[in-house]
């Protein structure tokens, strides 16, 4: 008999791996999430930039030329909206409710549309320095039809000493605080005679010793800056004549 084969068992093959799934790289998610981040943060920053650049605070401005001694009222005042930084805005007066400051006045001369320095303000008359100082003058010499309230000019024409025949301006614009009248005569209108104005006091010494050395006139202030120029003190007689020569 022919023996038979023994058939052999098939080999077995190895068993695949499992096949491993690749992880996402952990520093690249890092990066996005930092950029947005980073680009959120600038969005957020000129957001506010511009917010901030575009808010206007109000500030008090002057509405005509205001020379010192100006009592504050609305109608001497606008309020305008300005963009200054912080530190800025400090040194202007602001609205304090809308409101104007009352009984404020100007120690120095604010001309229109400029901001009212909060240094160029007092509490009161008295605090300012503001004196009120008669002025009369020839009833030909002031101008008729004068008011409490408006503006004058005071002029000054020298008529005797080292300064004849100069005329100076003494005030270039004062408020009238009274008008200074004189009976008529045979029972007539009463004439104007000269005006009550409000000045620095430290002025008024001057102011006073040229209306003693010359003559007075009173007219209405013209439109223009309400500086107030330094007034010349005037000149004791036979100061700054030449010499005469002795014959």
């Amino acid at each position: 008999m022919i023996p038979l084969a023994t058939p052999h068992p098939a080999p077995l093959l190895p068993s695949a791996a499992p096949a491993e799934r690749l992880s996402k790289a952990t520093w690249l998610n890092g990066r996005l999430a930092l950029g947005l981040l980073l680009v959120l943060v600038a969005v957020l920053g000129g957001a506010l930039f511009l917010r901030e650049g575009q808010q206007l605070i109000p500030v008090y401005a002057a509405a005509r030329d205001l020379p010192s001694g100006t009592v504050l009222t609305p109608a001497e005042l606008a309020i305008v909206r300005v963009r200054l930084p912080g530190p800025e805005l400090r040194h202007y007066l602001r609205p304090t409710g809308h409101r104007t400051p009352p009984g404020r006045v100007l120690t120095a001369p604010v001309p229109k549309d400029a901001l009212v320095p909060v240094a160029a303000v007092a509490a009161s008359i008295q605090d300012a320095g503001m004196v009120e100082l008669p002025i009369k003058a020839e009833t030909g010499d002031v101008a008729q039809g004068l008011r409490p309230g408006d503006r004058v000019q005071i002029l000054a024409a020298y008529t005797d000493g080292a300064r004849r025949g100069q005329a100076v301006v003494l005030l270039p614009t004062v408020e009238v605080t009274r008008v200074l009248h004189e009976a008529g005569a045979l029972a007539g209108p009463d004439q104007q005679t000269g005006v009550q104005v409000r000045i620095p006091g430290e002025r008024a010494p001057l102011v006073t010793a040229a209306i003693a050395t010359a003559r007075v006139f009173v007219v209405k202030a013209p439109s223009g800056p309400a500086f107030l120029p330094p007034v010349a003190a005037p000149t004791p007689p036979g100061v700054g004549l030449p010499p005469t020569s002795s014959g």
